[in-house]
């Protein structure tokens, strides 16, 4: 549903942006509804009023107070003084075994970030793409499966997986099912966290050891559908954040400055992300940081390169000068995955480990040529004993297919993200010992 934006009726959600008494433009969780917007579902049947609506009036997953100190916490790492390890899935299941995963989670991306801390002396914010990671963009609307065109899967927020016509029949009423599936993964994780927020979602050293409780939430905000109606307004302060997660993050497909995504984004409270590739335009990313990131907050925005191994040499250096060169106080992060995705005989999709270091460590690389400090990875794991990427760690199954449980793109298993946690560990080292002090880093970014 590209453009045009057919409703059933009124909705009181509905409006884009109004004017205040000085006749300036007011944001409005709607605001996008007037603006461009692409890979947004093409809802069928009459339930996206009601679903909407059930959204509206149901509990925020998260707080203001939550979202800053998550702000906070980026603060810290935009001054080189932490590091952020977000990872999880690519597509999340919906229901009980989205709950179980949680735990798996929670566990492996505990063990990655201790081990960097440990070799690197740096607190690790930990985020995971969770409680929310239900849709997914794709490039192209139709596939052929077992010799049948058919729908793209889109993500369980949107249709069902199975190849089938009726499985793959966009249905509004999912977004209030993955509300559900979210806020059962949201009650999973604080019961995994405990009570003491200084401790939450960061590695912290007690006793002379490294140790992690809990997790912030993260996802792709793609739906608009499923976004603005879990937007809310803190009494208190009168500001609006994003209640369905911590950490939203606008993917490379949806990135325009002027578009619905970024326009959205930019009203929140919350810290956002944004990805960045290899065809991303230097001025137009400036843009975009100017549009979620006007005052230049440390901690507000992060940016998250996804060149592939083969291009990031070549083409981040341009996105950092010119990000560098206008002055925004942004965050770098690395995902080495989505631009290392090729097809397996058969026709599964991979990702080579080694394709998967070799962008890190030219991430690295391109950061200490400018001067600017390596801020995250972004990693889609399994926590569990999948064959999806080839190579590196661990024993790989005679047969691959057997190991393949991925809803969308191919994850990491656990001998693989320790190795890759590893790795990480070793260049962010190096970068420790180069950076600045980070006092001084972070005041000269306020």
């Amino acid at each position: 549903m590209d453009g045009a934006d057919p409703r059933e009726g009124a909705d009181p959600l509905d409006g884009a942006a109004v004017a205040d008494d000085a006749g300036a433009a007011e944001w409005r969780p709607a605001i996008w509804h007037s603006l461009p917007r692409v890979h947004q579902p093409g809802w069928s049947g009459p339930g996206l009023r009601r679903a909407r609506a059930e959204l509206a009036a149901a509990a925020p997953l998260t707080s203001l107070a939550e979202v800053r100190l998550l702000q906070d916490r980026l603060a810290r790492v935009a001054g080189a003084g932490a590091f952020l390890l977000q990872a999880g899935d690519c597509a999340e299941p919906f229901g009980p075994e989205a709950v179980l995963a949680s735990r798996r989670k929670h566990a492996l991306i505990g063990r990655m970030s201790v081990l960097i801390s440990d070799r690197t002396g740096l607190p690790v914010v930990t985020a995971a793409r969770i409680a929310g990671q239900f849709a997914k963009p794709r490039s192209q609307p139709t596939e052929i499966v077992d010799g049948r065109h058919l729908p793209s899967f889109r993500g369980l927020l949107v249709n069902g997986a199975e190849p089938t016509a009726a499985a793959r029949q966009e249905r509004a009423s999912r977004l209030v099912d993955g509300y559900a599936t979210a806020a059962g993964v949201f009650a999973e994780l604080r019961r995994l966290a405990g009570a003491d927020p200084a401790e939450h979602g960061v590695t912290v050293r007690r006793d002379g050891a490294w140790r992690h409780r809990g997790l912030w939430t993260s996802h792709e905000a793609l739906v608009l559908d499923y976004e603005e109606p879990l937007t809310r307004r803190d009494e208190q302060t009168g500001r609006w954040y994003l209640a369905s997660t911590h950490l939203p993050w606008i993917g490379y497909r949806t990135g325009a400055p002027d578009g619905a995504h970024v326009s959205f984004l930019a009203g929140v409270a919350n810290p956002v992300a944004c990805k960045v590739g290899p065809e991303t335009d230097p001025e137009d990313l400036v843009r975009t940081c100017e549009r979620l990131d006007p005052l230049g907050v440390p901690g507000r925005l992060t940016l998250i390169s996804r060149q592939g191994a083969a291009l990031v040499r070549d083409r981040l250096p341009r996105l950092v000068a010119a990000v560098r060169r206008a002055g925004r106080p942004v965050t770098w992060m690395c995902d080495p995955m989505h631009g290392n995705t090729v097809r397996a005989d058969g026709g599964r999709k991979t990702r080579h480990y080694g394709d998967i270091v070799d962008e890190l460590r030219g991430f690295f690389a391109v950061l200490a040529r400018f001067g600017q400090w390596p801020g995250g990875v972004q990693l889609e794991v399994a926590a569990e004993p999948v064959a999806e990427c080839r190579g590196g760690p661990g024993a790989e199954p005679a047969d691959p297919d057997l190991g393949y449980r991925s809803l969308c793109d191919p994850r990491l298993n656990d001998a693989q993200s320790l190795g890759l946690a590893a790795t990480i560990a070793d260049l962010l080292a190096a970068a420790v010992a180069a950076r600045p002090d980070p006092a001084a880093a972070l005041a000269s970014i306020r």
